[in-house]
């Protein structure tokens, strides 16, 4: 074989293989770059998903956003944090604003306890508005704070330590929990925090969680005020254990899960008071407009600003 063809076809074999190689790495590295485009479009809307279902109080869209987070959870956490890193939490929070930090929170805690319990030491540190810090601190003892009771040696029930009268509440929770036919198998923790208007949205996200937060004024109300408020608060409290007895997880208001718990409610009430039930019946809860406007007197208002 003539020399200069020998070299020919060798230079050939190498081009040929140089060019396979370099298109191998090529299809290798375009793989790994649309793949990791791919998990990062996929796992991106689960989050803004999330954001879009709170802010126009769609139920749907937030367990179904909810649920797709958790089926990505490394890229979830990442997701969440970087939302949490935010410089806009120092803000006034200013309409959905205030509840998406709650949220991601609760939500950061589902996928991963330990990266929840390093952003709680984190954001302690940074500058957060008021009412952020308030739920921070909610959300914080579910790794920081001992239980006040174990209900049932069980179910640890928290009270926040800005309620003054905290073993009233204690005592009320433990007799409430004593009702006959109540079912408390889905219920992992219940936590009672200082009544603030703007964070009642956390009692509908705690679902996910299998959680319960009540309610309670931080100032202990006196005489008839008293009476309803344990009224209410008893009523509140079976009303949400009715949403976990029926398997709601929707985290949010469901007009027929509300209407099933109320039922539920309503049962519980007649175990725990049936004589008590029976004559409101009859004669207080036509007045129930009244009595809550009475309760939602000046005094109660300053109570709920401290």
């Amino acid at each position: 074989m003539p020399e200069w063809l020998f070299s020919a076809r060798t230079a050939n074999c190498i081009s040929t293989k140089l060019l396979l190689q370099t298109l191998q790495s090529w299809l290798k590295n375009a793989s790994s770059c649309c793949y990791g485009s791919y998990m990062t479009e996929k796992s991106k809307p689960a989050i803004g998903k999330l954001l879009r279902g709170i802010s126009t109080n769609h139920v749907e869209t937030v367990r179904d956003a909810w649920r797709e987070a958790l089926n990505d959870r490394d890229a979830s956490v990442r997701q969440v944090q970087e939302k949490l890193a935010s410089s806009a939490w120092s803000e006034n929070p200013r309409g959905p604003l205030s509840k998406y930090f709650g949220v991601l929170l609760a939500l950061l805690d589902e996928l991963d306890a330990s990266a929840f319990e390093q952003e709680i030491a984190r954001l302690r540190k940074s500058n957060l508005h008021p009412m952020h810090v308030k739920t921070l601190d909610i959300l914080s003892r579910r790794v920081l704070e001992n239980p006040a009771k174990l209900i049932t040696d069980r179910i640890p029930l928290f009270v926040a330590s800005d309620i003054a009268d905290r073993d009233v509440v204690v005592k009320n929770v433990e007799t409430w929990c004593k009702t006959k036919g109540l079912t408390l198998d889905n219920v992992t923790r219940i936590d009672v925090i200082a009544r603030q208007p703007g964070l009642d949205y956390l009692g509908k996200y705690n679902l996910f969680f299998s959680g319960i937060i009540l309610t309670w004024p931080a100032s202990t109300p006196k005489g008839i005020k008293l009476w309803w408020c344990r009224l209410d608060a008893e009523f509140t409290f079976y009303h949400e254990v009715g949403h976990h007895a029926s398997g709601h997880i929707e985290g949010g208001q469901v007009a027929e899960q509300e209407k099933e718990a109320d039922e539920y409610a309503r049962t519980m009430m007649r175990n725990s008071r049936p004589v008590l039930t029976l004559i409101g019946r009859m004669l207080l809860w036509p007045l129930r407009p009244l009595l809550k406007r009475i309760i939602t007197s000046p005094d109660r208002a300053a109570v709920d600003a401290i």
